[in-house]
């Protein structure tokens, strides 16, 4: 007969994997040449914040939404492209539907007076790579939407 052995009674441990979400980001502010401590806007248990300068009129939006319920943790990115003109609304929001659904993982959003281009994803088995695909995902079609948008308008 075999020997059936008896499991130690040793307590388990949870080991987590991967880097903490704003480790994350602010690895990848630093490869793309960017001061993760300048441009940190607000940072409490809950949410942090940074606003990455693109160039003198543009910011990259960059947050963190969750950070106390590591499982529900969301990164957030997104750039203005356009400020809705009042006297032109509704042509430049038919425009914008128009349009959206030609957009590739990323979404357009009105906030306040501006249109936002953005993306967002929860940080569980998120990488650094993954934050710079996004990046360039918003990069790469913010200028396309911009054109795409105006053309519509001028129709």
């Amino acid at each position: 007969m075999a020997k059936i052995r008896k499991l130690s009674s040793a307590r388990i441990k949870k080991i987590s994997g991967g880097k903490e979400p704003p480790k994350l980001v602010e690895e990848f502010m630093t490869r793309r040449g960017f001061d993760p401590d300048s441009c940190l806007q607000q940072k409490t248990a809950e949410i942090a914040t940074w606003s990455v300068p693109l160039s003198d009129e543009e910011e990259l939006e960059i947050t963190l939404e969750g950070l106390n319920r590591p499982a529900e943790t969301t990164l957030y990115m997104g750039v203005n492209i356009l400020t809705v003109p009042v006297r032109e609304l509704y042509k430049t929001l038919i425009a914008v539907l128009t349009i959206a659904d030609t957009l590739i993982g990323a979404k357009l959003s009105l906030v306040n007076y501006d249109i936002v281009l953005s993306v967002t994803q929860y940080t569980s088995n998120l990488g650094v790579d993954d934050i710079d695909y996004y990046f360039e995902l918003l990069s790469r079609q913010k200028v396309i939407m911009q054109d795409a948008i105006i053309e519509e308008i001028n129709h």
